[in-house]
């Protein structure tokens, strides 16, 4: 019963001692918060940043001067049977009334779209060899069957592919496709096959896009998609 006794008494002595630190950090540490309303607002005038967005993508905004520094490409040329047999190929875009701020973000997309590094990831699996092997069989025999095809159809089937998914992309966009001789095509534009274009190259190869796609308005006729 003593030992109860003492018990109970040490405890409210402990109760006793808290009690003051709490009743001093609660009021303290209400004090110590803002009211988002109450809070003063910034007048400070932040630099304008070099991105907005567009549609929800970031859109990059060039001076006049970054704009004329890009050479536009030359588009005119003479019509002949054998060039126009190759305007699944060889072709440029145009859409009327675009700025180049617009253009540029819509090549860099569809660009990126047609492209993309899921292109150059290796080899895939075969689900029934899978279902009958096993993972580590399939998958060899998956990454044996790739570079087969790599081999004989690969930098050929994946060109076609990208220009197929670019000529997509900007048709959805209202951009308009013409035909172009091809030494003309090939002074801003790239083929890529089995690997990517250098990094420098098809910066400035987009950069020159864009001037064609946000420029006047081509005489010839529209190939649509």
């Amino acid at each position: 019963m003593r030992h109860k006794t003492l018990l109970a008494l040490a405890s409210l002595a402990c109760v006793q001692s808290i009690q003051p630190v709490m009743a001093q950090t609660v009021p303290e540490a209400a004090a110590k918060r803002v009211d988002p309303a109450a809070a003063p607002i910034s007048t400070t005038t932040e630099p304008v940043a070099m991105t907005t967005s567009l549609n929800g993508l970031p859109i990059r905004h060039f001076s006049e001067a970054e704009v004329a520094a890009i050479t536009p490409p030359s588009t005119q040329f003479t019509e002949t049977p054998l060039i126009a047999a190759d305007y699944d190929k060889y072709f440029f875009f145009n859409r009327a009334g675009t700025s180049f701020d617009e253009a540029y973000a819509d090549v860099v997309e569809c660009d990126a779209l047609s492209s993309g590094m899921s292109y150059y990831g290796g080899g895939t699996v075969n689900p029934a060899a899978f279902a009958q092997y096993g993972v580590l069989p399939s998958a060899i025999g998956g990454a044996i069957g790739s570079v087969f095809v790599d081999a004989v159809f690969g930098s050929a089937e994946r060109r076609k592919i990208r220009r197929i998914n670019l000529r997509n992309c900007m048709g959805f966009k209202g951009y308009q496709r013409y035909g172009l001789e091809r030494e003309m095509w090939q002074d801003f534009n790239f083929e890529e096959g089995l690997t990517r274009e250098n990094a420098e190259a098809r910066a400035e190869a987009l950069l020159k896009q864009a001037r064609v796609a946000s420029g006047p308005a081509p005489q010839q006729k529209a190939l649509g998609l």
